[in-house]
């Protein structure tokens, strides 16, 4: 059965006056049900109806809208995905201070992206049981710097996930009816864009618990493997695991990426930075590394050794000359990383960015330590002059890697 709700709690949940809230009842932009009794869509209602008055629109406009009909918000039930529990008996400062970590209890919304809540204000019963979970969770690594690390982890990969995922709709669906109904073409949305967007909504939240948990069982089986390996190794049950090769890294950048958007517009420009991502996360999941993250008009990769980098960066290079894009150019380094919160860090990570610098258009261009580790017939690796990084106190020997044909 739907939870209802009073109006006092509706006007808390939106953070609404009541006077507000009568007067959005009395345009009929919120309606009771039968006892006065509040449905949860009218939480979303009164945000909503807020955010335009907020932005500047009067009253009165807003009042003729829904009299004639043009601002009619009964179909965001629909929207809605999990309805919250039940508000706390207890402020949000008290809660804090009983977890014996109040100073970094609001640190933790920052972290996932969210407003710091009222300290004499509560919350809800589910959001201080997380809330409790993670602290006690964590609490085996004895500082207040893993719980925030933890929590923005979370918080930024969700908010990509979910930010970016209403914006696809948005974009692809939303927008598109939308200037239709702006241009009098049709007078009311079509319900399947009201079913495709219901739909996809709801769907989100379920796909990412789906996929989290195919994460952590990934994660959570090479590590477990790792470590029953060293385990057996330790009481010469087995052999001592081999040590793992020094990582690589991978820097790639387009040539003329702002030219193109001076002559061709920003759309030009995210397509082809869209195109960067789509192949380098394809390049990297086919030579087994990943996608650290993109920088704009580049790329940087990280790949278990050297001789994968070389093949994932030459991939990516023909790959975008292959879609008619614009030139690529490659930087590659081995050596020890810095690995913290899926980022990488380090004198590795700085010498792959400045080789890629002064790299030319569909030039992949590596490091000494790459050449002396790969050996690889299939590959070519061609000494050019010493160049000067910049950063990089001493001239550096680089080599341009090719495919051997034939």
């Amino acid at each position: 059965m739907a939870q209802t709700f009073s109006a006092e709690e509706i006007a808390a949940e939106a953070r609404v006056s009541q006077d507000r809230l009568e007067w959005l009842v009395s345009i009929g932009i919120v309606r009771p049900q039968g006892g006065g009794a509040f449905r949860y869509g009218d939480i979303f209602r009164a945000k909503l109806v807020s955010a335009l008055l907020d932005a500047g629109l009067p009253e009165a406009v807003l009042e003729r809208a829904a009299a004639e009909g043009w601002l009619n918000l009964d179909h965001v039930d629909g929207y809605m995905p999990i309805e919250p529990g039940p508000r706390s008996d207890r402020t949000f400062a008290d809660f804090a201070a009983s977890t014996n970590r109040a100073s970094i209890v609001p640190a933790i919304y920052e972290m996932f992206g969210l407003p710091r809540p009222d300290p004499a204000s509560p919350i809800h019963v589910d959001e201080e049981s997380m809330l409790r979970r993670l602290l006690v969770g964590w609490r085996l690594a004895h500082d207040d710097e893993t719980v925030l690390r933890a929590a923005r982890l979370f918080g930024e990969g969700t908010r990509v996930a979910m930010i970016g995922w209403v914006e696809l709709l948005a974009e692809r669906i939303g927008r598109p009816a939308q200037e239709r109904f702006v241009r009098g073409e049709i007078d009311r949305f079509p319900p399947e864009i009201m079913v495709a967007v219901g739909t996809l909504i709801h769907l989100a939240p379920e796909m990412f618990a789906w996929l989290s948990q195919r994460y952590v069982e990934q994660e959570f089986t090479a590590n477990i493997v790792d470590g029953i390996e060293l385990f057996m190794a330790a009481r010469q049950l087995a052999p001592t695991p081999k040590m793992a090769p020094l990582p690589a890294i991978v820097f790639v950048d387009l040539s003329g990426f702002t030219k193109l958007t001076e002559e061709r517009g920003d759309e030009a420009a995210v397509r082809t930075a869209t195109s960067l991502q789509r192949d380098a996360e394809t390049v990297a999941r086919r030579r087994g590394g990943r996608l650290v993250k993109l920088l704009g008009d580049g790329a940087l990769l990280r790949f278990p050794k050297a001789k994968t980098s070389v093949e994932a960066a030459l991939d990516l290079v023909e790959a975008l000359e292959r879609r008619g894009s614009l030139a690529a150019h490659a930087g590659i380094d081995t050596g020890p990383v810095v690995e913290r919160d899926l980022d990488v860090f380090g004198g590795t990570v700085n010498l792959a960015s400045r080789i890629a610098s002064v790299a030319a258009p569909r030039e992949v261009l590596t490091s000494g330590a790459v050449a002396n580790v790969v050996d690889d017939p299939s590959l070519r690796f061609e000494r050019v002059d010493q160049r000067r990084l910049k950063g990089i106190s001493e001239p550096v020997t680089l080599f341009r890697v090719t495919r051997n044909v034939g």
